[in-house]
C-alpha cells in the first residue's frame, strides 16, 4: 500500500512530469504543490509544512549544525544549477573598474545564506582576489537559518521591516541600484535583467557574462548547483527507502524533460534554443544535469561547502556523505544520451 506524502517544488521543466503527475515515485501516493522559492523555502525550515522539499542549497547546509531544530536530511538531486556571472551588476558611477575591485563598495543581496550569493562571493573571493571584509554588504532579509556571522564582515540590513516571517521588505534593491544607493547588486531571481539591458547607467559586472560563465566552467568543472531535495527525518526512519524512490523519480523526470527539450519542434518559445543545447552538450558532456554523489558533483559541494564556511554559514567543512541520507550516498546519474 503507498504512503501518502506531499511535495513542494519548481514547476520547472525538470521537475514538471512530477509536479503534473506523469510520473509518479514507487509506493508513494505523492501530492504535489510548487511555491515561490524563498516562501517555500522558509516555509520548510521553520514550519516543516512538506514531507520533501526542493531547498535552497545554502540554507541546507547551514542546518546541518543543528539537526535537532532542523530535522530533515536531503538526497543528492540538483533541480536548479546555474553560473552566476550574469546575474550581478553595477552602478557605472560606482568607483569600480572589475567584479574583483569592490573593496570599498556597497553590494545588495537578497540574504547572505542565499546560494547564488555563496557562490558568487566565493567565486570573486577565490578567482578574483577580492577581500569579502573589504566590501559593505546590504542584505534585504534575515537568513532562513539564522547563524551567527562573523563580526568582521560588515553586513548591514537595507532600512525596511525584516524579521519573523516577512519575504518582501519596502526597500527594493532594484530601486536602490538605480538610485545609486548600491555600488553593485546580486539579483539571483535574475529580475534586473531586462532592466540592466535597458538602463543607460546600469551594466554587468563582468564585460562578457557568457564568456566569464563558459571560462569559469572550462577552469573548473563547475555547474553549480543552487538547490538539493530535503525529506523529513521522520519520514526517512520510518521508511528508509524512501530516499532513493523520490530520487529515482527526480532522475526520470529529468530525463523526460531533457528529451522533450531536444527535440526542436517542442521548443517553440526559444527560437535558437536546438543550437543552444548543440553548445551545451559540446561544452558539458553528459555533466550538466547530473544526480547523484559523482566525482563531478562532489567536487561542486566540496567547493560550496568550503565557501559557505568561509563565508561564517557553517561552524566547519562538512564532508560531503555527511550532508546526503545513507541510502543515497551510491548513486550517481548523469544526463541521458540525446
Amino acid at each position: 500500500m503507498a504512503i501518502e506524502l506531499t511535495l513542494s517544488c519548481d514547476n520547472s521543466d525538470l521537475n514538471r512530469a512530477l509536479v503534473n503527475g506523469d510520473i509518479e515515485p514507487r509506493g508513494i501516493d505523492l501530492t504535489t504543490t510548487v511555491t515561490y522559492p524563498p516562501k517555500r523555502h522558509r516555509r520548510f525550515v521553520r514550519h516543516t509544512e512538506f514531507d520533501i522539499c526542493e531547498l535552497g542549497l545554502a540554507s541546507y547546509v547551514s542546518s546541518r549544525a543543528d539537526r535537532e531544530e532542523y530535522p530533515f536530511t536531503a538526497i543528492p538531486v540538483f533541480p536548479s544549477r546555474k553560473f552566476r556571472h550574469s546575474f550581478f551588476y553595477v552602478h557605472d558611477d560606482a568607483p569600480v573598474n572589475g567584479p574583483g575591485d569592490l573593496a570599498g563598495a556597497s553590494v545588495g543581496v537578497q540574504s547572505w545564506q542565499t546560494a547564488a550569493n555563496v557562490w558568487m562571493r566565493g567565486i570573486l573571493a577565490d578567482r578574483h582576489g577580492l577581500d569579502l571584509e573589504s566590501v559593505t554588504w546590504y542584505r534585504r532579509r534575515e537568513d532562513d537559518v539564522p547563524v551567527e556571522l562573523p563580526d568582521t564582515l560588515d553586513i548591514r540590513p537595507v532600512p525596511g521591516a525584516q524579521g519573523g516571517d516577512a519575504i518582501e521588505e519596502p526597500m527594493d534593491l532594484r530601486e536602490m541600484l538605480f538610485d545609486g544607493e548600491l555600488d553593485a547588486a546580486m539579483d539571483p531571481a535574475g529580475s534586473l535583467l531586462r532592466a540592466a539591458a535597458e538602463a543607460e547607467d546600469i551594466s554587468f559586472a563582468f564585460d562578457d557574462p557568457l564568456a566569464a560563465e563558459r571560462t569559469y566552467y572550462e577552469e573548473t568543472g563547475i555547474h553549480p548547483p543552487m538547490h538539493v531535495v530535503a525529506i523529513r527525518d521522520e519520514v526517512l526512519e520510518a521508511n528508509p527507502w524512501v530516499a532513493v524512490s523520490v530520487y529515482d523519480a527526480f532522475c526520470e523526470a529529468r530525463d523526460r524533460a531533457l528529451a522533450w527539450n531536444r527535440r526542436p519542434s517542442y521548443n517553440m518559445s526559444e527560437t535558437w534554443a536546438h543550437l543552444h543545447l548543440l553548445e551545451q552538450r559540446e561544452l558539458f558532456g553528459d555533466h550538466a544535469w547530473e544526480y547523484g554523489l559523482s566525482e563531478t558533483t562532489r567536487q561542486e559541494l566540496r567547493t560550496f561547502v568550503r565557501y559557505a564556511h568561509e563565508q561564517g554559514l557553517i561552524p566547519r567543512e562538512y564532508a560531503v556523505d555527511e550532508l546526503f541520507a545513507e541510502t543515497t550516498l551510491d548513486l550517481s546519474h548523469s544526463d541521458p544520451s540525446p
